[in-house]
């Protein structure tokens, strides 16, 4: 437990300088199993936060439900917009279609931002590191902060009224669920004992909800209850075993991550400005995979730390997507159904301007053939399958050269 409170301090006492010097700033959070989350500060005020955790489920269940006329698949962004604020981006493009008022996208907002808060808190000692980047002209990884999204923040949450609504629900939900998250989802591992434990009607309703997918969060709003008095529920069930809890994975929502590149798509983006645009100063990586789980996993790590991300996961259209973005690193499969990461990696080196930008294999063994057909094709470097996030930072840093500065703390 005090391990626990040392870290919830340690985050405090990050966030409370950000208020009290009023400073531009992101706090980055991460803990051992490689969560993170990010909270952004303008002028000292908190504007936005996300997670690694269920980004696409978050944005998903808390846009429905604050405007439930609104789908978010109705929104294309460009594999040039994605980035670590492709969320606030789409609640943004949201707002100037006036698709959605200006007090439901701050609700949204205040809503996830909340959310992220409260699940930061409730990791306590699994907390690693907590580390403070400034907008600065010579930091890179601070060029998020400078983003023309945050020019007019839709919204400026009060810090000190969040985290003392928040910190008393912390406080009751450790002490009803100290092993659990709202992002876990509840299953039925003994029907027998559940159903001796609750009435029928009761036992009706939970079976109806209950399928292992829908998360506590997604409970909630479908009872219309809220998130502690749904723990409750389950915590009797939870001690007898009647219930477990499972971890889910996140959603997909299929508009935000590779976009066709067909003429048609090509020359409605040309023929129409777009207001919100990638943050160019960023690094750019493309990661080239037939494994569409593999580079949400890699965009999951590698967009809160500053990078962009374009995923490929059909090897055909590497060169099409290069030609149309330069790249600072490109990691290519080994072994992918329609091309060799080798021959593909060759043939890059050959084209005009990319003699220089580094390429990353990804395998899953080493072998000593693979040095030679490295050193032939012109490869920088290897990374392991499945990828590791230290091994994959590492790399990252290495060849983009966008290491914070490691005097900011």
């Amino acid at each position: 437990m005090k391990a626990i409170n040392d870290q919830i301090k340690k985050i405090k006492l990050q966030f409370q300088n950000a208020v009290d010097l009023k400073q531009s700033c992101k706090i980055y959070v991460t803990t051992t199993e490689d969560d993170s989350w990010s909270f952004y500060f303008k002028k000292g005020y908190l504007i936005w936060a996300s997670s690694s955790i269920h980004r696409f489920r978050r944005l998903y269940r808390l846009t429905n439900q604050i405007c439930p006329e609104i789908n978010c698949q109705d929104i294309r962004l460009r594999e040039q917009e994605i980035s670590e604020l492709w969320e606030y981006l789409l609640i943004a493009v949201l707002l100037k279609r006036v698709q959605i008022s200006i007090m439901q996208a701050k609700l949204i907002i205040q809503a996830i931002i909340q959310e992220v808060l409260f699940d930061c808190l409730i990791a306590g000692g699994q907390i690693k590191q907590v580390k403070t980047i400034f907008e600065t002209q010579a930091n890179s990884m601070g060029a998020i902060l400078r983003s023309s999204l945050f020019m007019q923040p839709i919204t400026q949450i009060d810090y000190k009224k969040t985290i003392e609504r928040l910190e008393s629900l912390v406080i009751d939900w450790k002490a009803l669920s100290p092993d659990c998250t709202p992002n876990f989802a509840p299953v039925i591992k003994d029907i027998n004992k559940l159903k001796q434990a609750v009435a029928l009607e009761a036992y009706q309703e939970l079976f109806i909800y209950i399928n292992g997918e829908k998360t506590l969060r997604d409970l909630a709003i479908a009872s219309q209850k809220d998130i502690l008095d749904i723990a409750r529920t389950f915590a009797t069930h939870l001690k007898s075993k009647a219930i477990v809890m499972q971890q889910v994975g996140d959603r997909q929502l299929t508009n935000l991550y590779f976009t066709p590149s067909d003429g048609k798509y090509a020359y409605q983006n040309n023929s129409q400005p777009r207001e919100y645009i990638q943050e160019l100063e960023l690094p750019l990586i493309i990661y080239v995979d037939d494994n569409p789980h593999t580079c949400q996993q890699v965009a999951q790590i590698l967009n809160p730390l500053g990078y962009r991300i374009i995923p490929v996961n059909d090897a055909v259209k590497t060169l099409m997507v290069l030609l149309e973005n330069k790249p600072s690193l490109i990691f290519l499969s080994a072994v992918m159904p329609d091309a060799n990461g080798f021959e593909l990696c060759a043939q890059i080196k050959k084209m005009p301007g990319f003699k220089n930008i580094p390429v990353v294999i990804s395998r899953k063994q080493e072998n000593m053939i693979d040095l030679v057909r490295a050193k032939m094709a012109g490869v920088s470097d290897f990374i392991n399958q499945p990828i590791k996030s230290t091994e994959l930072l590492t790399l990252a840093q290495k060849y983009t050269q966008s290491i914070a500065d490691d005097s900011v703390t």
